[in-house]
């Protein structure tokens, strides 16, 4: 009989199973600390670091577990950190943000994918990670 493969590379032998989701794995993809998959490892809650994450915060991106985060859309998590600052969700002058975001980015799109956002006075200048992420 060969040798199980490993679940993630399926090229060396699987010396380990996962504790979360049960993966056999090989040396490389295991991490013995944590008795995890780099699978698990890398999708785990970065509040409590035991649970696998069900969410990102959506201010903040850090990822959070059903018992950590806080629901607070169908759509909407956040982190425990984040729920603390803005208690009342969306924050005060959030569509306002948004949607003078949205008109700058459409006028953009519109003149064209190479150009730069006009600088409006209220909104925050759009990421370069944003920019790159949505041209056409």
């Amino acid at each position: 009989m060969e040798p199980r493969l490993c679940e993630v590379c399926r090229l060396e032998p699987a010396v380990a199973r996962c504790r979360l989701c049960g993966r056999s794995v090989c040396s490389r993809h295991y991490d013995a600390e944590k008795g995890l998959c780099s699978v698990c490892s890398s999708t785990l809650c970065e509040v409590c670091g035991r649970e696998l994450a069900i969410a990102s915060c959506s201010v903040c991106g850090r990822l959070v577990c059903d018992a950590c985060g806080v629901q607070v859309s169908p759509v909407v998590w956040l982190c425990p950190s984040c729920a603390a600052r803005y208690r009342e969700w969306p924050p005060p002058g959030a569509a306002r943000e948004a949607e003078e975001l949205w008109l700058r980015l459409s006028q953009a799109l519109r003149r064209g994918s190479g150009q730069a956002l006009p600088r409006s006075s209220s909104a925050e200048e759009p990421s370069e990670e944003l920019g790159a992420n949505h041209r056409r």
